[in-house]
C-alpha cells in the first residue's frame, strides 16, 4: 500500500541526516549514485544538453548531478537546483564552493510551489520521486517548466519482481526509513503528463530503471 508523507516530514529527515556525512557517502557507493555514477551520466547524456543550456535540477540535494551536467556546461549556461531540505542545499553550497562553479543556483522549495518565471531547456530528476512527497503535482509542474521540446531525465527506483523474500522485507524497512516508496505508479503519470515515454532501460540489476520524455 502507498505511504503518505508531508514535506515537513521529508525536510527533517534529510536535515537531520546530511548531518552524518559517511551515512551519505555509504549511501551514495551502496547504490552506484556517486557524483561519478554511470547511471547519473547516462540519465543526463539523454537531456540533449548545450553548454547554453538552462538545466532544472529537482531535488537536487548534496549536488551528486553538478560534475555531470558541468561536463557539458562548462561553467557556462546555469543549472537550477530545487531541493525542499536547507541542510543538504548546505552541503551543496559546499561542492560549489570547491568547484568555484558561479552558473548554479540553489532554491530551498519544494517543487511544487516553484514558480521561476522562467522555462528550461531541460529537466532531470534523480532517485527522487519516490521520495518527494506530491510526486504527481511534481511531474506536472516539471512538464509546466519546461519549453516545448524540453527533455525530462530520471533516474528512478522500482522493485525488483525477482527478489529473495528476506532481502526484500530488509530493504523494505530501509525504504520506509528514508521514506522511499516504490509502489508510486511513477512511470505511468510521466507517460499520462508527458503523452510518452521516448525511451526507458532498467538497469543496476533491475532496481533502476532511467527514462527520458519530452515535453511535446
Amino acid at each position: 500500500m502507498a505511504r503518505k508523507y508531508t514535506d515537513e516530514q521529508v525536510r527533517k529527515l534529510y536535515d537531520r541526516s546530511v548531518k552524518i556525512p559517511f551515512f551519505w557517502y555509504l549511501d551514495a557507493w551502496f547504490g552506484r549514485a556517486t557524483a561519478d555514477s554511470i547511471y547519473r551520466k547516462r540519465a543526463i547524456s539523454l537531456l540533449g544538453l548545450t553548454r547554453d543550456s538552462h538545466i532544472l535540477d529537482v531535488a537536487c540535494g548534496t549536488g551528486l548531478n553538478f560534475k555531470i551536467l558541468e561536463s557539458y556546461l562548462q561553467d557556462h549556461g546555469k543549472i537550477t537546483g530545487v531541493d525542499l531540505s536547507p541542510g543538504v542545499l548546505e552541503e551543496a553550497k559546499r561542492v560549489l564552493s570547491q568547484h568555484n562553479w558561479t552558473n548554479i543556483e540553489l532554491v530551498n522549495m519544494s517543487i511544487t510551489d516553484f514558480h521561476p518565471g522562467v522555462h528550461f531547456d531541460a529537466a532531470l530528476c534523480t532517485l527522487a520521486l519516490t521520495i518527494i512527497p506530491d510526486y504527481e503535482a511534481a511531474i506536472d509542474r516539471i512538464h509546466d517548466l519546461l519549453k516545448p521540446g524540453g527533455r525530462f531525465a530520471v533516474l528512478g527506483m522500482k522493485a525488483r519482481s525477482k527478489m529473495p523474500k528476506s532481502l526484500y522485507a530488509f530493504l523494505e524497512k530501509a525504504y520506509r526509513l528514508a521514506k522511499i516508496d516504490l509502489d508510486r505508479d511513477v512511470l505511468g503519470r510521466i507517460e499520462a503528463t508527458f503523452k510518452r515515454i521516448d525511451s526507458y532501460e532498467e538497469c543496476f540489476g533491475g532496481f533502476y530503471y532511467i527514462l527520458e520524455a519530452t515535453k511535446q
